[in-house]
């Protein structure tokens, strides 16, 4: 009998736990602090990408003797010409805002292209021109360009933004500035609207790494007070989630979620 009691209460003791655990789940949260991003928070696929072809061209490289040093080359033309594409990718797109009717435009005028290349001269002999296009740079390139765009991405995503934030919490959205050379504002989330931007197919869901359920948006809200203007966090990392716990946040204080 006794066996069977201890039994029963733990089983009552786990439902217990599992209950207040998804309690806490639901509940909304006491603060929710958003921080707008700069756009140099997609360019870690530049040096990310410039790691890799500095560790290709150390397994595979020829030797050229240049003022008395051994310079290495990766002896194909392709990851010169392949590291320049990304960093195109990135200089273009971090920049225009591709939605989805711009990136059916943007594949629509790609394929024309190559119909047009391939009815005019055939794409076989178009690339066949790539071997001769020889974009040469060393290893040392690589490791210098890339090492230095990664302390400046850190500095900027883990320092320079972070000096600026919006704290939501005890009724009020406050945008705080650390170094206070700005001016903060307060909001009053009582029947403040929220909503979320259109995502950017190669900003937010590519080199945000929306397709790994990480990615970036842009959230915007509206204090209910009339006249009020509407304010913008561009580039929030983890926004599906950050959305999920502002909305929880804005109606249990008498907001409301996106419209």
């Amino acid at each position: 009998m006794a066996e069977t009691r201890d039994a029963g209460g733990d089983a009552a003791a786990m439902r217990a736990a599992r209950m207040h655990a998804q309690a806490q789940k639901t509940a909304p949260p006491r603060e929710v602090r958003l921080v707008a991003h700069s756009n140099i928070l997609y360019w870690w696929v530049v040096w990310f990408y410039g790691y890799m072809c500095a560790l290709a061209t150390y397994l595979n490289h020829v030797v050229v003797p240049f003022a008395g040093k051994q310079i290495k080359f990766f002896p194909e033309a392709w990851l010169g010409i392949s590291y320049v594409a990304v960093l195109l990718f990135v200089i273009l797109f971090t920049n225009v805002r591709a939605r989805v009717l711009h990136t059916f435009i943007i594949a629509a005028v790609v394929a024309l292209a190559l119909v047009g290349m391939e009815w005019r001269w055939g794409l076989g002999s178009v690339f066949s021109f790539v071997p001769e296009i020889r974009v040469e740079m060393n290893l040392a390139f690589y490791m210098m360009m890339s090492t230095g765009l990664l302390l400046i991405w850190i500095v900027v995503v883990f320092f320079i933004d972070q000096l600026t934030y919006w704290r939501f919490g005890g009724g009020q959205v406050i945008e705080r500035h650390r170094l206070g050379n700005a001016t903060g504002h307060v909001y009053d989330t009582r029947g403040m609207l929220m909503r979320r931007n259109p995502d950017d197919l190669f900003r937010h869901k590519l080199l945000g790494l929306g397709f790994l359920g990480l990615g970036t948006g842009d959230l915007v809200f509206k204090a209910a007070i009339p006249g009020s203007e509407p304010f913008l966090i561009e580039n929030v990392w983890c926004s599906t989630a950050q959305q999920r716990k502002i909305e929880r946040l804005l109606t249990g204080m008498g907001g409301t979620g996106t419209p």
